[in-house]
């Protein structure tokens, strides 16, 4: 069997009729830089790998048109702009990429046979095998190194390079988990790819909702109070009686007892505020919508209803409520009450008690709390206090108050008991409320998703790839790609602190030999 010389994918030995002599030398040479020392001799600076030159030598038998055909066809394969392959027979698993250099020579001098010879540069010096060795889960613990997957996240990788250079691996890694950032280091460099400081979320603030009556029809979630609990805004409003829904909302049904230093009788509901999101009760920053009605269908009835906001303890920080005590004509109030060192009535509007229909009522007509309106809120925003009356908010200042959080939302609707004509509409109609600025956790979409893939070659122009895409710009500037020493070394790949799901990991390299 002939000896096989491959150039550019090309065995020359169908094309000459064998090899007499192949000069490769050992190694490369080597360029030593030294500075003169001023005493003796001179210091040792540096020293580097020559570019390589490997000549081989052939002859072709004589024939018809012979040489000419040899000329031809080595001309053609030889002819290359830029290294090629060049592999001996005896060393298969080795390439040397390299050109022609030089003038190839053919001696056509005897009859019988030419001989001649080609120069090949190696512009590197170095030769690399021609299978790729590849480092995964499949293969790891074999003669190629381990992977190991830590707890933490990261990965230890040991290589066994058996050529006589350093290579420059190829990596590639799968994330198993979303991700920010990779950190490969070793023991000839490190890189970094994408951001050190990127986090798995973030917290914002953001507005909740606790609780919709729409989704309550019957109020259920507000539950009696037990019996003897004073009102939180005034204990001479008495909470004996019941509350029940009827029609269109929470109207009283009962209206109890009352003490001998009481004056109102009534019932009463509370509802502690569900927790937020991070499982907190309590709200500094609070927001409730409520439609309240509130229509005498006669002259002279009376009745109290009040929207009342406690911290955990019962203490009042705000309410809300209407009040009718004119048992002769048809006035009413709107009035609001604040908690703090000085609890006391803050706000109080004058309305007649109609149904809206006007009736000479001027300024005074009901168009908030009739049958067709009843919209009304309130606010809490640390210490600032608002208070919907016709159109706007009426704010109030409350500095003690501004950390305090309100826990509890009692409902109260009672009669004066003075009065045998309770008023024809009294009812809260709808109610919900919401707690704002929340500290709520959002996962953030990372750079690097579940699934993504990231290669980085040490000995390519596009360094790093992102799911098949070129993003240089992922690489974290004052890092390069790097190369593996001969023999055993390690690897380590990092991963954003908050991942501690390995990713999927293979090392792909050529060998490389002087």
């Amino acid at each position: 069997m002939a000896f096989s010389v491959k150039f550019n994918d090309v065995d020359l030995s169908t094309i000459v009729d064998g090899f007499t002599a192949i000069t490769r030398n050992i190694g490369a040479g080597w360029t030593n830089t030294v500075q003169p020392n001023p005493i003796i001799g001179a210091d040792f600076t540096q020293n580097s790998i020559n570019s390589k030159a490997i000549t081989v030598n052939f002859i072709a038998d004589v024939q018809a048109d012979r040489f000419t055909s040899v000329r031809k066809a080595l001309a053609s394969v030889l002819n290359v702009k830029q290294p090629a392959a060049l592999i001996f027979d005896d060393d298969p698993n080795q390439v040397w990429w390299s050109v022609p250099d030089g003038t190839p020579t053919l001696d056509e001098s005897s009859f019988y046979q030419a001989v001649g010879s080609i120069t090949f540069l190696v512009p590197s010096g170095v030769s690399e095998s021609v299978e790729t060795n590849v480092l995964n889960a499949s293969n790891s613990s074999g003669s190629l190194g381990t992977i190991t997957n830590n707890s933490d996240g990261s990965v230890d990788i040991e290589i066994n390079n058996t050529g006589t250079l350093e290579a420059f691996p190829t990596i590639e890694i799968t994330n198993s988990h979303d991700n920010g950032y990779i950190a490969i280091a070793g023991q000839n460099g490190a890189i970094e790819i994408g951001n050190r400081q990127e986090a798995d979320g973030a917290t914002s603030p953001m507005s909740e909702n606790l609780y919709f009556s729409t989704s309550d029809t019957n109020f259920s979630d507000f539950k009696d109070v037990a019996s003897g609990t004073p009102n939180p805004q005034n204990n001479w409003l008495a909470t004996n009686g019941k509350l029940e829904f009827k029609t269109d909302g929470l109207r009283l049904k009962d209206q109890g007892t009352v003490g001998s230093n009481q004056g109102v009788a009534g019932g009463m509901k509370v509802m502690t505020l569900p927790a937020d999101s991070n499982g907190h009760v309590g709200a500094v920053n609070f927001y409730s919508y409520f439609n309240l009605f509130a229509w005498a269908t006669a002259f002279g009835q009376t009745g109290v209803l009040q929207i009342l906001f406690t911290d955990a303890n019962d203490k009042l920080v705000a309410g809300y409520g209407i009040i009718k005590v004119d048992a002769s004509g048809n006035n009413a109030q709107m009035k609001a009450w604040v908690g703090g060192n000085n609890p006391h009535e803050v706000i109080s509007r004058d309305f007649i008690s109609n149904n809206g229909e006007g009736n000479g009522a001027g300024s005074m007509n009901n168009d908030m709390f009739n049958s067709k309106s009843g919209h009304a809120d309130f606010v809490k925003s640390g210490a600032n206090f608002g208070f919907y009356w016709k159109g706007s908010r009426i704010s109030k200042y409350v500095s003690e108050l501004e950390n305090v959080e309100i826990s509890k939302v009692y409902i109260y609707i009672g009669q004066y008991i003075q009065s045998n004509k309770f008023m024809g509409n009294l009812s809260l109609r709808n109610i919900w409320f919401r707690k704002d600025n929340v500290d709520v956790w959002h996962d953030v979409p990372n750079r690097y998703g579940t699934g993504s893939k990231i290669i980085v070659n040490m000995n390519g122009k596009d360094t790093v790839v992102v799911n098949g895409m070129p993003a240089i710009q992922e690489k974290i500037r004052g890092t390069e790609p790097f190369s593996i020493p001969h023999g055993r070394s390690t690897l380590k790949i990092l991963q954003s602190a908050w991942n501690t799901t390995p990713p999927i990991v293979q090392i792909s390299y050529k060998e490389r030999n002087l």
